[in-house]
């Protein structure tokens, strides 16, 4: 007979398949987070969405978190899942970490009024690219912002592509220097 905490722990599970099955997540990416069958998350998918699942390949490509509008939003995610990881005062499991870190991610960008999201596929790839160090994160020298690069490529004195755009630089002493505005005259 199993306990209460075990109980309430396999009920915290489906809740989890729920919510990212209602998210988008596809069936195999659900069923290795959650540990459920995937006869079981397939019939759920099927509930919530009343269509069978999607197939095909699940995301496994750094590259398309390099390019510039995807890397902005996977950046973002990448800021609201380490911050919800550092104040969260148990530890929480990684499926509550991306379903949470989605939402505030679709929270923001809607706010942003950008339309286009990162499926949440997208973002269970991400997560696995930064823990087995494909991707990191790295500050701009400038900005400050912190941007998605791939690992070893990353300098000391990194630049994102919007400042390098504005014309920054890196001085000899590896000091981000605004650029000179032009004078007309």
């Amino acid at each position: 007979m199993s306990t209460k905490r075990a109980l309430q722990a396999e009920i915290q599970q489906y809740r989890h398949a729920e919510c990212l099955l209602q998210l988008g997540a596809r069936v195999p990416i659900v069923m290795e987070m959650t540990r459920l069958s995937s006869w079981f998350l397939r019939k759920l998918s099927l509930e919530i969405h009343g269509e069978p699942p999607r197939k095909g390949q699940v995301p496994n490509s750094d590259l398309w978190y390099l390019r510039r509008r995807n890397n902005l939003q996977a950046s973002l995610f990448c800021s609201f899942y380490d911050a919800i990881k550092r104040s969260a005062v148990p530890p929480v499991d990684e499926c509550h970490l991306l379903i949470q870190s989605y939402r505030q991610l679709q929270q923001a960008l809607s706010a942003a009024g950008m339309g286009d999201l990162m499926p949440i596929d997208r973002a269970w790839w991400l997560v696995k690219a930064v823990k087995i160090k494909s991707l990191q994160r790295a500050s701009c020298q400038a900005c400050q912002g912190r941007y998605l690069q791939p690992w070893g490529r990353v300098t000391r004195h990194f630049l994102c592509w919007d400042c390098r755009r504005k014309g920054y630089r890196i001085s000899a002493r590896g000091i981000a220097v605004a650029p000179v505005a032009k004078t007309v005259g």
